[in-house]
């Protein structure tokens, strides 16, 4: 296809609520090169908290009215509906994000005959049943499979069957020119926190599968060698009332603080000395790229993507997942070297700018829907993506 108008891009996912795919989508509307591509949001679903901040992009955000669920009879004529909006928007692109999206935007694109149909695949999180079908359908009838890391490449291939020479590797951005060391100070005490004690914290949605117990086990442990240090959790996490008693008898209750959700990430990372991800599973975590963009030293769970970004002993720790005492030793080594701590965080931004910003993301994405559309566009050859059937194939810039 050899155009001068932009081409249209459909982009759909079930909704738009605070999450990585979500802040992730927000960028990419934000930073498509409107003189050659139209981005179009259909929210599945309608709902979100992003949806406000994805229509300050300047995109059109579309309510799909696809509330139903896969087992329901509903969703039969909820997918027509859906592929009659396809076909009258005559776009030559839909790209899904996240499973539910993936399976409906699959099939209702394949109805409306859009020319081509990519899924996005963000997760190493292990699936079954109708989840797990749903996902092999989306892979099936797109003609490309995006990911955000080589090992959740690798994990769709042997967990849901997809071809490794159908996908291609766009590792996460996220905006450095936000997420920078912050000039002045106080952070600390603006969050209600001691200034002179160290502040160790986890952003997270969910309990469980972010590890939030490891993470509080670690830092009772982490205090009796380095005593007073404070321990922050950013995110809608409220403890129960058997983790609560085991903070209590950690003697931490005084020195743990719930922040919950928050929309001055940049300032709550100035506040940090150390930043922990305790995930048990993870595609690429924005929330780390964020905070080594921050210069912050990370000690992490070696799941997923997250190897590909953290350098083990130079830019952080990395340690394995569902363990507490590794967990804790990473936290107490760091915290017993505040140069190396500097050191660390430097380099962490310094990869994150050469490796991980937003733009060069969005500029991987606009040249494989380039080379995917045979749409021609100054210097995409130099910054195409590779679809070979190499089973190393990335669309990591050299």
């Amino acid at each position: 296809m050899n155009q001068k108008s932009p081409l249209k891009i459909l982009y759909t996912i079930n909704r738009m609520d605070v999450g990585g795919s979500q802040t992730h989508l927000v960028q990419v509307l934000k930073l498509l090169d409107r003189d050659l591509f139209e981005p179009v949001l259909y929210c599945l679903s309608g709902e979100g908290d992003l949806l406000e901040a994805a229509r300050d992009t300047g995109a059109r955000v579309v309510d799909a009215r696809v509330r139903a669920g896969f087992k329901s009879p509903r969703i039969v004529p909820a997918t027509l509906r859906l592929a009659k909006m396809f076909r009258s928007e005559r776009a030559q692109i839909v790209h899904n994000y996240l499973l539910r999206a993936n399976a409906i935007g699959s099939v209702a694109a394949r109805i409306a005959r859009v020319p081509i149909v990519l899924a996005s695949k963000r997760g190493c999180h292990e699936m079954r049943g109708w989840e797990l079908r749903g996902a092999q359908l989306g892979n099936y009838l797109s003609d490309c499979v995006t990911t955000n890391a080589e090992a959740v490449r690798e994990f769709v291939h042997v967990d849901e069957t997809c071809p490794l020479s159908k996908m291609v590797v766009i590792p996460s951005g996220i905006d450095t020119d936000s997420f920078r060391p912050l000039a002045g100070g106080g952070f600390k005490e603006r969050l209600g926190l001691r200034a002179d004690t160290p502040v160790v914290g986890i952003v997270t949605r969910m309990r469980v599968r972010k590890g939030v117990e490891e993470f509080l086990e670690a830092m009772i442990r982490v205090r009796q060698d380095h005593p007073g240090t404070q321990a922050v959790i950013v995110g809608e996490v409220e403890l129960d009332s058997d983790l609560a008693d085991k903070v209590s008898k950690g003697g931490m209750s005084e020195d743990l603080h719930l922040l919950g959700r928050r929309s001055d990430m940049p300032e709550v990372l100035s506040a940090f000395d150390i930043f922990v991800l305790s995930s048990h599973d993870e595609g690429m975590s924005n929330a780390i790229l964020e905070a080594m963009a921050m210069e912050k030293p990370v000690v992490a769970t070696d799941v997923g993507g997250t190897g590909e970004v953290v350098r083990n002993g130079d830019s952080g720790i990395l340690v394995p997942p569902r363990v507490v005492e590794p967990l804790a030793r990473g936290i107490s080594e760091i915290l017993g070297d505040s140069a190396r701590m500097r050191q660390m965080g430097q380099l962490g931004r310094s990869i994150v700018v050469d490796g991980f910003s937003s733009r060069s993301m969005v500029r991987q994405m606009e040249a494989l829907y380039a080379e995917l559309t045979e749409y021609e566009i100054e210097t995409a050859s130099s910054r195409r993506p590779s679809l070979s059937t190499d089973p190393g194939a990335s669309a990591v810039e050299p």
